[in-house]
């Protein structure tokens, strides 16, 4: 059971021991990453991309993959997650370029590549101007072992002051700074004789507000400004916004990770997306410790695939607590009535009424008002949409949810 629970962990696959050990292939669709390879790897433009998904569907593992597969002796990748460098409570566009400009120098020093003098000092004394750093800072924290670029990072992460520094200083600069970065990206592919590619992960987490609207729908055409590849992931609730389509045809294409479906739009099983699921706990479970009936309960309540493995790992937390050798239906309930709890004290009567009119027409695309709620319900991961060859695009209530709608359809 010790191991079980610590094979339940929602964190991204990396390493290529862990894809042998866990990783399970979606049937029926194309795979994200052999898509965006096929892609990146045919395109004689550097190309952008949108890549969306649903908060814990897998895109970082997908993303990880395609850094992996990529041919090394073509492509320079660069994958970071926004989530390392940058205050994503006092998230903003600037700060997000510089973070970038930044992580591109840096696979220069980390592969060896001598950039043009010229170049390279330019930039820094350009970015040392709107950070307001000085050389005594520098010199003070390069003492303990941090990079140059490092030291830029942590300020402006920890420190309020740099940030509104950098906002002002780059209001009217914004376009010198992405010029500096493609004379960057221009100088290392020269010298490398090799294409860079960037991969922004977690950019779907922004939350406060109208983060993510602001970044993606005031600041796109930014963003498809840096002259190499770039594959920006998108938070899939904003492709039910009215601006989405204006912005979609800016990148060269989006991809879609989807969730795997447990019914189909017809109320039919749907064999493929429960065997999925099933396949993903058996990778991290002997079988002998559930009990007859255990995981097609878990995967009939959930269908989803974080949330399977977190109430997967919670159950067996209790079950050990109470002595068992096996996990049983009772555990995966406790389970998952401590989850539901959270939802049915968070949500709004609108929001509620609103997943009581998406369960009955499965459908959630929609202008007007309700898209806000709608955009809400998708954030959080109380609808969902799927999607397959046969029915298309739909949407439902979070499987999870189905005992709290049959509550409040009696109620509202």
């Amino acid at each position: 059971m010790r191991e079980a629970y610590n094979n339940f962990y929602v964190e991204p696959l990396k390493e290529d021991q862990e894809f042998k050990e866990f990783y399970v292939e979606r049937q029926g669709v194309v795979s994200p990453m052999i898509d965006l390879k096929g892609r990146i790897e045919l395109a004689s433009r550097k190309e952008k991309y949108l890549f969306l998904g649903f908060r814990g569907s897998g895109k970082s593992t997908e993303l990880y993959r395609l850094e992996a597969a990529l041919d090394k002796s073509r492509f320079l990748v660069v994958n970071y997650s926004i989530r390392e460098d940058l205050n994503l409570s006092d998230f903003d566009f600037r700060d997000f370029f510089v973070s970038m400009a930044l992580k591109i120098y840096d696979i220069a020093s980390a592969r060896g590549i001598l950039l043009n003098p010229d170049i390279e000092k330019d930039f820094q004394d350009f970015t040392k101007k709107i950070t307001n750093i000085t050389e005594e800072e520098v010199t003070s924290q390069s003492s303990v072992g941090l990079s140059w670029s490092k030291i830029i990072l942590l300020k402006l992460s920890r420190e309020k002051t740099t940030r509104d520094c950098l906002r002002k200083e780059l209001d009217q600069k914004i376009s010198d700074l992405i010029q500096k970065v493609n004379w960057l990206i221009l100088d290392i592919e020269d010298k490398s004789k090799m294409d860079l590619v960037i991969i922004v992960d977690d950019l779907d987490k922004l939350a406060r507000g109208d983060q993510s609207e602001n970044f993606f729908y005031k600041n796109y055409p930014l963003l498809i400004e840096p002259s190499c590849f770039v594959v920006y992931t998108f938070p899939i609730h904003l492709a039910f916004h009215p601006q989405y389509e204006n912005v979609r045809h800016a990148f060269t294409s989006h991809v879609v990770l989807l969730q795997m479906p447990i019914e189909k739009k017809n109320g039919e099983k749907h064999e493929a997306g429960r065997k999925f699921y099933a396949d993903v706990i058996l990778r991290r479970i002997n079988p002998e410790l559930m009990e007859d009936g255990v995981l097609e309960y878990a995967i009939e309540s959930t269908g989803k695939l974080t949330e399977l493995v977190d109430i997967m790992k919670e159950a067996s937390l209790i079950a050990h607590r109470n002595g068992q050798k096996q996990i049983a239906e009772k555990d995966v309930t406790t389970a998952l009535d401590k989850l539901r709890m959270t939802f049915d004290r968070t949500l709004t009567e609108d929001h509620k009424k609103k997943l009581l009119e998406i369960n009955s027409c499965k459908e959630a695309r929609e202008d007007g008002p309700d898209s806000v709620l709608t955009r809400e319900l998708l954030f959080s991961l109380t609808a969902v949409e799927y999607e397959d060859e046969d029915e298309g695009r739909w949407c439902a209530v979070n499987p999870m949810l189905i005992p709290l709608v049959e509550k409040w359809s009696r109620s509202l």
